[in-house]
């Protein structure tokens, strides 16, 4: 009896020993997979990681929405976030492509001496029922050539006035590019957020009624607005509507009588009509493209990297607080006329196919 006890013993000692030496065995395995994975990975590119093809997933079902919410453009600021951003030439190119046939921006995004002749007729854009007989006096304070031809800026920041820039401290990145597009004669109050520097500002000839009474007085606020982002051009869409070209030239005749060592030009409206139909074209029926959606074609044709600061169409943050509407205050749009949700989702597709790099958040 003894015997036999001492033989189960043992048998469960044997056993005991050779369960310990299969865990040791198991753990060892599963250590070298891990190393080998590790290794193959990271000298192995081409394999694509976890992330990497989630990314690449998510990327291919990316649709423009029916109806464009908060909602979806935090889902895919969200996704943004987690997926790295790589720039791709080739879509970029499509785009210069595509816009170079129809719109040309080099050529005809401002009104020179060269695309509208005296004597030619310019048709107002937002008005096209009516026209306007391009005069010796008109002639005269147009450039002759434009200051865009042949132009292709390496690096080109574009520079919306969204509340998402305040405590950004994106100001040093931005004055890094070589290029910088601003829109409706901005706050320069905030530097250190949206930096100093500023190679096109455009100014709405409604901004110049109301903040410089249509320039009919006294000249020195508008000068003294314009000074304030040192040499640049100003771009104005004085043909847009019957009625705002006087003003206009008043700002134009403000600069040179001044010396200034800015200049100002007039979209041409050729450009904005021809722009308008390309957009139509690919679905966004829209009864005016803001001036930030047409400067951000533009640089897709003048541009070879662009990004983006400031564009984001809503009340709340990405982090989840509230903003005011502008950066520098909380005056609303006309929603008459624009559909900035809408020209935000076009933003996110050219982010997420590579063609620019929409910044949000702080830098």
């Amino acid at each position: 009896m003894p015997s036999s006890v001492n033989r189960q013993e043992n048998m469960k000692s044997g056993l005991l020993k050779m369960h310990k030496l299969w865990v040791m065995l198991l753990a060892v395995a599963a250590i070298s997979l891990f190393s080998m994975c590790f290794l193959v990975l990271n000298n192995r590119p081409d394999i694509e990681v976890p992330e990497a093809k989630a990314c690449q997933r998510l990327l291919s079902n990316i649709t423009q929405p029916q109806k464009v919410n908060e909602v979806w453009s935090l889902r895919h600021v969200k996704l943004m976030q987690t997926c790295h951003w790589k720039s791709n030439a080739t879509a970029l190119a499509q785009y210069r492509a595509e816009l170079g046939c129809c719109c040309n921006a080099s050529v005809w995004l401002a009104v020179t001496q060269d695309n509208t002749p005296l004597g030619s007729k310019i048709v107002y854009d937002g008005y096209q029922t009516a026209s306007l007989k391009v005069s010796s006096g008109l002639i005269e304070i147009l450039p002759e050539k434009s200051p865009f031809l042949h132009s292709l800026y390496k690096s080109c920041a574009v520079v919306g006035n969204g509340g998402i820039l305040r405590n950004s401290s994106c100001g040093s990145k931005i004055d890094g590019h070589q290029f910088v597009m601003r829109f409706n004669l901005p706050s320069v109050d905030f530097p250190e957020d949206v930096g100093r520097k500023s190679s096109i500002v455009t100014v709405n000839p409604s901004i110049l009624q109301k903040r410089f009474r249509g320039l009919n007085g006294r000249r020195l606020p508008f000068l003294n607005a314009a000074a304030s982002y040192g040499k640049t051009w100003f771009l104005i869409p004085a043909f847009s509507y019957p009625g705002s070209a006087e003003a206009s030239y008043r700002a134009v005749y403000a600069l040179q009588d001044t010396a200034s060592q800015s200049r100002a030009f007039f979209f041409h409206p050729r450009y904005l009509s021809a722009l308008s139909k390309y957009w139509h074209d690919h679905g966004f029926h829209t009864r005016r493209l803001s001036s930030g959606f047409m400067l951000v074609n533009a640089a897709l044709e003048l541009c070879q990297h662009i990004t983006l600061y400031g564009f984001w169409p809503f009340s709340s943050h990405p982090d989840g607080h509230s903003l005011p509407h502008h950066y520098y205050d909380n005056v609303l749009p006309d929603i008459r006329l624009h559909i900035m949700p809408k020209e935000f989702t076009y933003y996110v597709d050219m982010h997420f196919h590579g063609v620019l790099q929409l910044h949000l958040g702080r830098c």
